[in-house]
């Protein structure tokens, strides 16, 4: 019992220390001027604001916008599905769909491995806080690490295949709406 009442305050304390240096980190950056400068992008805003904020600094500068790498990369992708005929289109359109749909590996190793765990949970125990070893605290790390950056990762690849869906569908109505030659 005692080992969970530690978890768990370690826990916070851990969170308490992140959150107290993001704060630090964000008052450091506003002061220095460098927030809409270059290395401002630790935030959990998100890619929008960082958006907002490259597009926000160039028009203080006087640059164009379609200088922006994020939105260069946007039109480098509409150029090459520009330069495929609608059938195959309509097949990339597929194959992006049921990369957006598809639960993946990831979710199921997230929802599954838990319950993995609960199935074993009285022999994780004596091994994990036999003779009061620290072996959990290893585990929790391990697993912590290792489900965060999965379950990123996944959003990721999500989000990128809802920005190809758009990209292909927006091209597919431009060509319906094209008057077609005699």
């Amino acid at each position: 019992m005692i080992y969970a009442f530690t978890s768990v305050f370690l826990f916070f304390r851990i969170t308490k220390l992140f959150v107290y240096i993001y704060m630090h980190l964000q008052t450091l950056l506003k002061k220095t001027k460098q927030y809409a400068g270059g290395w401002y992008m630790f935030s959990l805003r998100g890619d929008a604001h960082k958006v907002y904020l490259k597009l926000k600094k160039a028009s203080h500068q006087n640059q164009n916008a379609e200088d922006i790498d994020e939105l260069a990369e946007m039109e480098e992708i509409r150029q090459l599905y520009l330069t495929l005929n609608s059938a195959t289109l309509r097949k990339v359109y597929y194959r992006m769909t049921k990369e957006k749909n598809g639960s993946g590996v990831i979710p199921i190793l997230v929802s599954a491995l838990p319950w993995l765990f609960f199935l074993f949970s009285q022999r994780l125990q004596q091994f994990l806080f036999k003779d009061g070893s620290w072996l959990w605290i290893i585990f929790v790390v391990l697993y912590v690490f290792i489900l965060i950056p999965s379950v990123f990762l996944h959003f990721r690849e999500q989000s990128w295949a809802s920005v190809h869906i758009e990209i292909i569908q927006d091209i597919l109505k431009d060509r319906k709406k094209e008057p077609k030659p005699l």
